[in-house]
């Protein structure tokens, strides 16, 4: 029941319930928030206590004691008690934004006036020889022949790399895939190894992978799922600030990476298999379920439980937040929605926690994070001003 109950509050969300499946969701809700139901009353003062009592509910959520969740204890947070987060944040979605006879309560964001929406499959493949195909214009089919491989671009929108007789041989042929803020993509290397970019990364790589070893270098965040090959295994590259760079080295196994230049950590947070985890005189071996953190200045690893769930959030569709500080949210929103972020007073040890799809417009997932009552915002053009 409690999983039929997080599938419809996700349909809730993004708009796809039917009637009938949202009135099992809001028998439901009536069962669990008796003090709420009457949400569904025409008169307008009525609404406005109740949705005044929900938001002080979200508001208690959400900014209760939430530090150090682990991946079970978060399951108990949000199921069914994120149930009633995200149910929360999504009457109140619907007052806001259904209500049209209401002034709206933050001027800033609700009178932009270009609505600015959400990243998609955008991506840039630099070949060989300096050419650049922006992929979203690509026709599906062969974009390339690549050394050995044939770049093909697929129907459902990603990359894969084909070995293919009679390609040219000789020196390795390098490709780098390139996702700009606002674009995410998926790509299948020569080896059958699954990478998904998220926003603001690279990828080099080889067309196809010669010798004894597979190597790549990312800059960014991504998810891997990486072809067994006992023979071959497959290493990672990441620059640190320290001088040394990061690597993780596989043989086959699902893993994320959290290496984007302007944070002061790099993360790699294991889901299955083993990887090896090495920056300068430092190493860590990671079973599943935990995470390698690297401190840039220090070069120092520190090994720790991890949240998978938290990790691959964006890969699933969704923003994840546990706890999380405000600057770090607002530099995912920035990415994924290709914005400029500025402050205005002192935001400092704000943080939020919940759950929001990453397919709603900017507007409605600030506006959701302005409900629990931690910071404010105003949007001028492309730029989003944080104040508390």
């Amino acid at each position: 029941m409690k999983n039929n109950i997080y599938h419809l509050i996700e349909k809730y969300l993004d708009g796809t319930i039917t009637p009938e499946e949202e009135e099992t969701l809001m028998a439901w809700y009536q069962d669990h928030n008796e003090a709420e139901v009457e949400w569904l009353s025409d008169n307008v003062d009525e609404e406005e206590e109740v949705r005044a009592r929900m938001l002080l509910r979200l508001q208690q959520q959400i900014n209760g004691p939430a530090t150090g969740l682990a991946a079970a204890k978060r399951h108990w947070y949000y199921i069914p008690a994120a149930a009633c987060i995200v149910v929360l944040l999504g009457l109140a979605g619907f007052f806001y934004y259904q209500q049209q006879q209401r002034p709206a309560q933050q001027p800033g964001i609700a009178k932009a006036m270009n609505a600015i929406v959400p990243g998609g499959n955008k991506a840039i493949l630099m070949l060989d020889n300096g050419d650049q195909v922006v992929l979203e214009d690509a026709q599906n089919g062969i974009i390339s022949q690549q050394g050995k491989s044939a770049v093909n671009k697929t129907d459902s929108g990603s990359l894969s790399y084909n070995t293919i007789s009679g390609g040219t041989g000789g020196r390795v042929v390098y490709n780098t895939l390139v996702t700009p803020y606002g674009g995410q993509y998926h790509i299948t290397l020569q080896d059958g190894t699954g990478v998904w970019l998220n926003a603001g990364s690279s990828l080099r790589f080889p067309a196809s992978f010669p010798g004894n070893d597979r190597n790549v270098i990312l800059t960014g965040e991504a998810y891997f799922e990486v072809a067994k090959d006992q023979s071959r295994p497959f290493y990672v590259t990441v620059n640190s600030a320290s001088g040394a760079p990061m690597t993780v080295r596989v043989l086959g196994t699902h893993f994320n990476i959290n290496a984007y230049p302007d944070e002061q950590q790099h993360i790699v947070t294991l889901l299955e298999g083993s990887v090896k985890v090495g920056c300068g005189n430092a190493d860590a071996l990671l079973a599943p379920g935990k995470e390698a953190i690297l401190n840039r200045a220090s070069g120092r690893i520190n090994v720790k439980d991890g949240d998978t769930e938290a990790a691959i959030a964006w890969k699933n569709g969704y923003f994840l937040f546990d706890n999380e500080k405000i600057e770090s949210i607002m530099k995912q929103i920035s990415r994924w929605y290709n914005v400029e972020v500025s402050y205005q007073g002192d935001v400092s040890g704000k943080a939020i926690g919940g759950s929001l799809p990453r397919s709603k417009n900017v507007t409605e997932v600030l506006s959701m994070l302005e409900l629990t009552g931690t910071v404010h915002f105003k949007i001028e053009g492309r730029r989003i001003i944080v104040m508390p």
